[in-house]
């Protein structure tokens, strides 16, 4: 009797839960601007476009990429696992816009292979 009273609230919770995210992520508004300059420090950016060169450094991987509207972007990560990426494949890139010596990069969060140009 009581596993069931615990399954309810369980099953009750859970459905509660999906529904919240549901109306939640309709909310949330990821910045679209023309560039990479326009945005503030700490504005999160979706970017989808073409590796052009790529480079590792111990933890630390540099990603130099081509936009979809034609600008040229640096972006640092710190993957936890192993990224298999090479000149020319598209990626799409979720992560932080940053000032460094002048300059606007985005700090990746997460980088996700979508296929080859």
């Amino acid at each position: 009797m009581q596993e069931k009273t615990v399954l309810k609230i369980a099953v009750i919770t859970l459905l509660l839960g999906f529904s919240f995210l549901l109306l939640y992520a309709g909310e949330v508004t990821i910045s679209t601007a023309a560039h990479l300059d326009e945005l503030p420090p700490q504005e999160e950016v979706k970017i989808a476009g073409v590796v052009q060169r790529f480079s590792r450094q111990e933890n630390v991987l540099f990603l130099t990429v081509d936009g979809q509207r034609t600008e040229t972007l640096t972006i640092v990560a710190f993957p936890d696992e192993e990224l298999y990426l090479k000149e020319g494949d598209l990626v799409e890139i979720q992560g932080l816009v940053e000032d460094y010596n002048g300059k606007k990069e985005v700090i990746a969060d997460s980088i996700r292979k979508v296929g080859k140009s």
